[in-house]
């Protein structure tokens, strides 16, 4: 990604710039102990770049627990996630368990690196899935299966590690297609003292009832639902590689 041109304010500089709110947002100013842990994990400036705006910067993104923001690490840029402030959690080192066991199945941006307040992680180039979907009008059925079975591929891999992710009902938010394929994100509610049910989620999310679920529909994916509970309860009582499979099967050769 060429950033050349963008703003960008050296970690060194931060306490005398703006930005430095960003830092402990929403609050107003940032304690030192913060910009240490920044120093520590090796982050050396933040960029102004990103789809979503806040006090002014731009933001790879924003939400309950965190915001994320572009930064440069050892020579390359990193997606940054900063505690919010006011989160309900003390610190990030639920997230970046789950996250380091998500990895282990190779689902989940790269962890990088973690401390209290910060997450360091690969930076997901692409599209959010609902944008992907709706940029490109000739997507083939292949294409799209393709996509998709990745996606439920990765809820499985979940599901085998005993890993909730917590929110792949709304997937819409929680998954970018890149040229590799897509990604699944956000573990800040992933947890392994539940049930999993990814598969369940994700297969919900994307097939019924949802703004992704009339966009496929044109693609001839609108599997019956009746019998997607009956596989999908089978599978939930059984998650076995081959019940998960005889899913993928009823959902894209029905």
């Amino acid at each position: 990604m060429n950033l050349t041109g963008l703003t960008a304010v050296p970690l060194a500089e931060i306490l005398q710039s703006p930005q430095q709110r960003l830092l402990a947002y929403p609050d107003e100013r940032v304690g030192c102990d913060r910009i240490s842990e920044l120093s520590d994990l090796g982050i050396t400036a933040i960029y102004d770049w990103g789809p979503k705006q806040i006090q002014g910067w731009h933001c790879l993104g924003l939400g309950y627990c965190g915001l994320v923001l572009l930064a440069q690490h050892q020579d390359q840029q990193i997606a940054l996630k900063v505690r919010r402030a006011d989160a309900s959690r003390p610190s990030f080192a639920q997230e970046a368990s789950m996250l380091t066991l998500a990895n282990t199945h190779q689902v989940g941006p790269q962890l990088l690196g973690s401390s209290p307040n910060f997450l360091l992680m690969d930076h997901v180039v692409g599209q959010p899935l609902l944008v992907w979907l709706q940029s490109f009008q000739a997507l083939t059925h292949t294409t799209l299966q393709s996509q998709l079975t990745q996606l439920l591929w990765q809820a499985f891999q979940l599901d085998q590690a005993s890993l909730d992710h917590g929110n792949l009902r709304c997937v819409t938010a929680h998954s970018i297609v890149t040229t590799q394929g897509p990604v699944l994100l956000d573990f800040s509610s992933a947890s392994t003292t539940r049930r999993p049910a990814n598969v369940t989620s994700l297969t919900q999310g994307l097939f019924w009832g949802t703004t992704v679920a009339s966009l496929l529909v044109p693609h001839w994916f609108h599997p019956d639902q009746q019998h997607c509970i009956e596989r999908l309860r089978h599978y939930k009582h059984h998650p076995t590689s081959e019940n998960f499979q005889r899913l993928l099967d009823l959902l894209f050769d029905p």
